[in-house]
């Protein structure tokens, strides 16, 4: 299995690092006799991000802390530390007060491109976007980092443009990838979903029944050439076994790909974006892993947004031939929401879909993460147990709408590391 490999176990993606010397970030050095307490997340302290929105879906800026309610585990948290981050130029323009604290003077982005589970035209897609977005939108401030093939490219994340572009074009696709594995699903005799498969895998043998039946009333030519009955429902049988045997190993390996990253990204301090560029993988029994990963990034200020490489897909009917470009994918076979809308929803992000262009999707995640407020607490509960905590932000007053984290894993974080770079 591929697992992601960070030169010296990590240590050099963790630092942002280039040719060596000192980066001066922006906003680094802060006014004097600033009355703006900023508390780094430590062991006591837990910062979460929050983006509040009106009800036509724009941000909301002036908030002060009375305006917001933060519940740890369902019992009610006292905000210590609150103030508002923007990199936005127009929020800026119009007065609107930001910090731009040390640790906050940066935005760091990380590509991860999930071969395994994109498709060529998938991917291809995936780099034109990333591409893009590196060349337009990327500020003299921001570090990025491409992730493929289970590793970060050059070992280090990097303002320098060239290198992210040569990174991204780089990545290679799979030699097996989810949806040509799931195009067995549109063959005879065919499985309903992906889910039905991995209920097969497990001995549902009503099912396996079921299945065959089917198959051998709606196509009854076929199934006498496949020996009957009988050998239709073997054929069900290896069929579901081989894909959910494959589909595992897959999630297993984009799982393990997604924790090295933000286990390597903790040691940074402030926000940080991980963009997983996927179609989405089989979770089944891989849901508490997933939620222990989103819990282990949260909590060290990481926030994960999934958009889907497929652009436009129709929800019905056969897979449509892969070698016509202007043919949407069909979703009819698989659950691929499930595992990323773990990822997004408990990290403080969300999940883009539908959307060709993917450089104009990276660019709703870049404004996303530009402007948020920060809300910083100490846990009425004090003790470090590991164990996942839920967090539930909410306005006090009507009309409001808070997108933060839902909770995170309570440990230590490790020592935060100064950040270096260059071009």
């Amino acid at each position: 299995m591929r697992f992601a490999r960070l030169v010296c176990c990590g240590a050099a993606m963790l630092l942002l690092v280039g040719a060596g010397r000192p980066l001066p970030l922006h906003g680094q050095n802060s006014k004097p006799g600033s009355q703006t307490p900023v508390f780094r997340a430590t062991t006591a302290l837990v910062e979460v991000d929050a983006v509040v929105l009106d009800g036509n879906g724009k941000f909301v800026p002036g908030l002060v802390a009375e305006d917001l309610e933060l519940f740890e585990d369902g019992k009610p948290q006292q905000i210590q530390n609150f103030y508002l981050v923007t990199h936005d130029a127009a929020q800026r323009a119009s007065g609107v007060p930001g910090e731009l604290t040390p640790e906050r003077a940066r935005r760091v982005f990380v590509f991860l491109f999930d071969e395994e589970h994109l498709s060529n035209d998938s991917l291809l897609r995936a780099k034109r976007g990333a591409e893009t977005f590196i060349q337009t939108q990327m500020g003299p401030g921001d570090f990025g980092g491409v992730v493929a093939d289970g590793r970060m490219h050059r070992g280090r994340l990097s303002s320098d443009k060239n290198e992210l572009i040569a990174g991204v074009r780089s990545v290679r696709p799979a030699f097996d990838n989810r949806q040509a594995l799931m195009r067995s699903f549109t063959e005879f005799p065919r499985i309903p979903s992906e889910l039905d498969a991995s209920r097969i895998h497990d001995g549902a043998r009503e099912l396996v029944v079921e299945i065959g039946i089917t198959a051998c009333r709606d196509d009854p030519f076929q199934c006498e050439a496949a020996g009957g009955l009988n050998q239709v429902e073997n054929m069900v049988e290896r069929k579901a076994r081989n894909y959910t045997r494959v589909a595992r190993v897959m999630t297993t390996n984009t799982i393990q790909n997604i924790r090295y990253v933000t286990n390597g990204l903790s040691r940074i301090p402030g926000r940080k974006t991980i963009v997983l560029l996927s179609e989405g993988f089989f979770v089944a029994e891989s849901r508490t892993i997933l939620q222990t990963v989103a819990g282990q990034a949260a909590r060290a200020g990481t926030a994960i947004y999934a958009i889907d490489g497929r652009g436009q897909v129709h929800g019905s009917g056969p897979m449509p031939d892969a070698s016509d470009p202007n043919m949407a994918r069909s979703t009819a076979f698989d659950t691929n929401e499930d595992g990323p809308a773990i990822l997004t929803a408990n990290t403080g992000g969300f999940r883009l879909a539908n959307i060709d262009d993917i450089g104009r999707a990276l660019n709703i995640v870049a404004r996303d993460t530009s402007t948020y407020y920060v809300l910083g607490y100490q846990p009425t509960n004090k003790t470090m147990d590991g164990r996942y905590r839920k967090i539930e932000v909410k306005p006090t007053a009507d009309g409001l709408k808070v997108r933060a984290r839902k909770g995170y894993i309570a440990m230590p974080l490790p020592t935060l590391e100064l950040a270096r770079g260059g071009k």
